[in-house]
């Protein structure tokens, strides 16, 4: 007995173009086109907060937060050069309380009018006894980072990294309605 599938003509011809175009389509350059169509909203600084998140040896990412709710505060903040935060959001339920951003998915920087989400990415570097929050292109390694903020000073735990002046928190917004994406705004 012969168990070896039987295709036909008609079925080996259609499985042939549907990998043809999976193919072509795979190899044309990714151009965001959809970026262009973006636009920001003005929020309430006071309930927005970008975080300096330690993890491994010396290592730190980005969260920014938001205080969605006011039914409980959703961090708190000591000491004033560096500021320390206390997350406490790790102690509750915070779902439609609070607000998480922790990747390029929730957060971006848009700059002149321009969102440079896929262009450029956040990164913390440790700099003369501070962390610095900058922008580095992505496809042109070469050109300087880009300086949006600094903890001014260095402690164990998490840090809030302070907007350097002319930087501030939007919301990204698509034909009119606001997004749940946060940007990292300057005029400049």
């Amino acid at each position: 007995m012969n168990f070896a599938p039987k295709f036909s003509t008609r079925a080996f011809l259609r499985s042939t173009a549907v990998l043809a175009t999976t193919v072509l389509t795979s190899l044309s350059p990714f151009t965001p086109a959809s970026a262009g169509n973006f636009d920001h909203q003005e929020v309430n600084q006071k309930k927005f907060i970008a975080v300096a998140s330690p993890y491994g040896i010396n290592r730190y990412q980005l969260f920014i937060y938001e205080q969605i709710s006011p039914k409980r505060a959703c961090w708190s903040e000591t000491g004033t050069n560096p500021i320390a935060i206390d997350l406490q959001l790790r102690k509750f339920d915070f779902t439609g309380i609070c607000g998480r951003s922790s990747d390029s998915n929730g957060y971006s920087i848009r700059q002149a009018g321009q969102d440079l989400g896929w262009r450029y990415d956040l990164d913390i570097v440790k700099r003369d006894q501070e962390l610095v929050l900058v922008g580095r292109n992505t496809t042109n390694r070469s050109l300087p980072p880009i300086e949006i903020g600094r903890t001014s000073g260095i402690t164990n735990g998490f840090l809030k990294i302070k907007l350097d002046p002319g930087w501030r928190f939007t919301k990204r917004t698509y034909k009119g309605k606001v997004l749940g994406h946060v940007y990292l705004t300057s005029e400049r």
